[in-house]
């Protein structure tokens, strides 16, 4: 007797394990697309900000020799002229997709000079591709986010509800309550992820950037070399993305699923490793260990554990939980009827999800 109700709890954890490595392998995918993408952007900033770059040098430079001094020359009525028409294209740009209005502040301050050396020209010009790629990436973050949190509470309540036999409503989570989750501050610096990319990434780059273009001038180097030193920094700045964009979503994968478990009662957890040769010891030490869900707590007795962590959990139940073949649900009137345990998860959303 004891075998058979250790065998089926085997089973049942084996399903929940299986099936919740199913759903983090999902949701890892999105945010593996998300990076994709955001690598894709920082590629074309470079690009561009190289063209200007050297635009700029071939138009200015006599010889392939020029200092400081020739770049701090106001620009004439023309150069002016020319200078305010791309500043005014850039204001557009940035009012048509929500550019960070600090920046817009400060092209529209520009765009009112009556006199602009050629070397702030220049900086603001390079500069206003670097704000246009972290506006995207803010939003690229900010959806990923969203999409994450959101999907992830709803899948995990179909994988239960699946799992138990027993389907279950939920109300829909409405834009606001995700927003005020995904803004709260998790990590230990109290900042959210949009602030660090303003308020650290962006500032990082953009001074390196303008360090870059002056010191060219002061030692009158070769432009590809002030080139080279603004792509090991892109670099740096990608590897930072990087981080940004895995170690978000893993945290919210795991508070997505969380706050699923709380809402339907589910008392304790598991933690699920990817056992290969990437898992950390951490990730290893604690696979397969039960806690109860008032000890849930991110980084600590919950993944992610750091960065990339590939770790996830599944709700742990008792053996009276079996894996039915159909499933259990209620109708408006509470009325007990019974649905397909292959409902797929678009019409099981549709369809109790209210």
């Amino acid at each position: 007797m004891k075998s058979k109700i250790y065998h089926k709890k085997e089973k049942n954890t084996k399903y929940w394990s299986k099936r919740f490595e199913i759903l983090e392998d999902l949701q890892n995918k999105e945010a593996s697309e998300c990076l994709e993408e955001l690598h894709k952007q920082y590629d074309i900033a470079l690009k561009r900000i190289e063209k200007d770059i050297l635009h700029w040098y071939n138009r200015l430079a006599l010889n392939n020799d020029m200092s400081l001094s020739d770049v701090s020359i106001l620009l004439n009525k023309n150069e002016l002229k020319e200078f305010k028409w791309t500043v005014e294209e850039y204001i557009k740009y940035g009012k048509e997709n929500a550019i960070n209005q600090r920046w817009l502040k400060e092209l529209e301050n520009a765009s009112a000079k009556v006199h602009i050396s050629r070397l702030e020209s220049i900086k603001i010009q390079i500069q206003n591709h670097l704000e246009t790629l972290y506006q995207k990436e803010i939003e690229n973050v900010d959806g990923l986010i969203k999409g994450i949190y959101t999907e992830g509470y709803y899948r995990t309540a179909y994988e239960i509800s699946k799992g138990i036999g027993v389907a279950v409503n939920l109300s829909k989570l409405d834009i606001a309550s995700i927003e005020q989750i995904i803004k709260k501050p998790w990590t230990t610096d109290g900042t959210n992820f949009s602030k660090r990319i303003w308020g650290k990434h962006r500032p990082q780059l953009i001074n390196e950037l303008h360090t870059q273009l002056t010191q060219m001038f002061i030692r009158g180097d070769d432009p590809q070399i002030a080139i080279n030193n603004i792509a090991r920094e892109f670099g740096v700045s990608k590897r930072q993305a990087g981080n940004l964009v895995m170690t978000e979503s893993a945290f919210f994968m795991s508070k997505s699923r969380n706050d699923c478990f709380n809402t339907l009662g589910v008392e304790r957890y598991e933690i699920v490793a990817t056992l290969d040769s990437k898992t950390s010891e951490i990730c290893q030490s604690l696979d397969g260990e039960v806690f109860p869900m008032k000890l849930y707590e991110i980084g600590v007795t919950a993944p992610p554990f750091h960065n990339y962590c590939r770790t996830t959990t599944a709700p742990f139940f008792d053996d009276e939980f079996t894996l039915n073949e159909e499933r259990i649900a209620r109708d408006k009137n509470g009325n007990t009827i019974y649905v397909p345990s292959n409902m797929k998860y678009k019409e099981y959303k549709e369809k109790y999800l209210k």
